[in-house]
């Protein structure tokens, strides 16, 4: 959290901080190939050094997603096994505990987390860049915790130079790449995979010899065991891309976060006849828990036929533009 008490991986569409529009504006200006965002997880025992996620949103430019889950992060995981001795492997939870996870199927497994673009690896996905996250583990002393991450960082860098015109050649087809008219998802559900070995990992108790805390350090444990997994999303509900949207003039705040974010769009100079569609409000509702200084409503609806006179100065997001997936979600 900052200062405002806002969660800096929660913001990347909402834009609400400074550090977040920093950062938004270091992609307009600058526009990296590759991001990488290093955490440190604070969650399951288990017996990897580190993990990682690719973009997870399931409308992200499959070429990227390939890249990285197909040779990128293999090559990477090798390397650091055969130099360190150190498993890494895809970001996720150990269900322990059979957990409803919708659809009636109840079941452990190994469980990624969330592929809404409001976090950071997500969102470069959708900007059609190689997002990556890294997650050491929380419960290796801080000297692993840094030197894993290190080593990750490393290989990661030398791997993005070694390809760096491939990984231009996808940037740049997912760029030009356009969606008009496909159906992408705008939900999700965790994908269920094949069973596969996860590594269970051990703790021991500790005091902290500086605050006399009880804490919790790894031990060398790399125990696998079969399990369901749950690391990638799939689709749950879809929608077309249209040629284009309209947006008023008078939703400023609508228009000020598309330019921030890097949206390209323009005016109507005079009135015009359109005819589109309309989104129909049918149900809207708020959670009663706040987050991030909101409460989160949903709306749900329908798109009807409409033939429509749209008056000068109505704002224009043409989707025939490097930044379609992200103005599509």
């Amino acid at each position: 959290a900052n200062a405002a008490g806002l969660d800096l991986n929660r913001d990347h569409m909402k834009l609400e901080t400074s550090e977040a529009r920093s950062q938004v504006m270091l992609f307009r200006n600058y526009d990296p190939h590759v991001a990488y965002d290093l955490h440190t997880t604070d969650g399951s025992v288990h017996g990897y050094h580190l993990t990682y996620a690719e973009p997870l949103h399931p409308a992200t430019d499959s070429a990227i997603t390939n890249l990285l889950r197909g040779r990128w992060f293999p090559a990477v995981t090798l390397r650091i096994k055969q130099a360190d001795n150190w498993d890494m492997f895809y970001y996720g939870n150990l269900a322990d505990t059979p957990v409803d996870r919708g659809g009636g199927g109840q079941e452990g497994g190994w469980y990624s987390f969330d592929h809404r673009p409001r976090f950071s690896e997500n969102y470069w996905g959708l900007r059609n860049r190689v997002g990556i996250l890294s997650e050491a583990y929380s419960y290796a002393t801080f000297e692993d915790r840094i030197n894993a991450t290190r080593r990750f960082v490393e290989e990661g860098l030398d791997y993005a130079y070694a390809h760096a015109s491939e990984i231009r050649r996808i940037t740049a087809a997912a760029d030009a790449h356009a969606i008009i008219g496909e159906s992408l998802p705008l939900r999700a559900r965790l994908h269920r995979g094949a069973d596969i070995p996860i590594l269970r990992g051990d703790v021991a108790d500790e005091i902290n010899p500086y605050t006399g805390q009880r804490m919790l350090h790894r031990t060398d444990v790399r125990r696998p065991e079969m399990m369901p997994d749950y690391t990638t999303f799939e689709g749950a509900e879809f929608a077309r891309a249209p040629r284009s949207y309209f947006v008023p003039a008078a939703l400023t705040a609508v228009i000020e976060r598309l330019a921030a974010h890097g949206v390209r769009t323009s005016r109507l100079t005079q009135p015009q006849v359109v005819a589109g569609e309309r989104f129909r409000l049918d149900s809207t509702w708020t959670t009663a828990r706040e987050f991030q200084g909101h409460k989160e409503r949903q709306v749900r609806g329908a798109w009807e036929s409409v033939q429509d006179t749209l008056p000068a100065g109505t704002v224009v997001v043409a989707m025939d533009q490097p930044l379609a997936r992200l103005a599509f979600i």
